[in-house]
């Protein structure tokens, strides 16, 4: 986090936005140094606005920011990435917006989030290459949110035996988000672990996302 002139500079990436008033958005943020936070962007709808093409969801940058009776401001955003490839396909559109509102649904105020920032990032990039399919990274995703929040039973505690099931459970926990995604499962294998996981989410996470009933995958 950098200040200057009052002006603080924080990692963020875009999980919520609305209108607000006749040009103006309301947008939340979560970000690396102090997680979740709502962020006023005046006059972005405008078509002269600097940041008009930046508030977009899904969309990672620094926002540099205004505190101003408790309530920030936005004054500009760095954009790093803006995940525009995400909406061109509907299925990757519906998986990427479970991600952020099951960020924003353990996201909180004030507590550094740069693991969640992080994940977020690099499932982004996984669901846009394409090479891991979508259902086992959506799965990959729980889990290591799950693990986040301390939600998580480790690998000798599945209710199945399999030895691949296992090594592939203990990979996701001990690893790091930018090579989460570098494994495939057999149809047989993934079985497990979605079942596995369809368990842990019923059980740890107690709320239904909207977002689930549009997957089509």
């Amino acid at each position: 986090m950098n200040t200057k002139n009052n002006l603080e500079k924080l990692n963020g990436v875009i999980i919520g936005e609305s209108d607000y008033k006749e040009y103006d958005k309301l947008l939340t943020v979560l970000t690396k140094e102090k997680g979740k936070i709502n962020v006023y962007a005046f006059n972005v709808r405008r078509q002269n606005s600097k940041n008009i093409g930046k508030t977009r969801i899904f969309s990672f940058g620094v926002f540099e920011l205004r505190e101003n009776a408790e309530k920030y401001q936005l004054e500009n955003i760095v954009l790093k990435k803006s995940f525009s490839e995400l909406s061109e396909d509907y299925n990757n559109t519906c998986y990427a917006s479970y991600f952020i509102e099951l960020a924003d649904y353990f996201g909180y105020e004030n507590i550094e989030s740069e693991d969640i920032y992080l994940l977020l990032y690099f499932t982004f990039n996984a669901l846009i290459d394409g090479k891991v399919p979508v259902k086992l990274i959506r799965r990959i995703f729980e889990l290591k949110m799950l693990q986040y929040q301390g939600e998580y039973k480790e690998s000798d505690s599945l209710s199945s035996d399999n030895k691949t099931l296992a090594h592939a459970w203990d990979f996701i926990l001990k690893t790091v988000p930018k090579k989460l995604y570098s494994f495939l499962l057999s149809d047989e294998i993934f079985e497990l672990f979605d079942k596995e996981m369809s368990v842990e989410m019923r059980d740890k996470v107690n709320k239904k996302f909207k977002t689930i009933d549009e997957i089509s995958a």
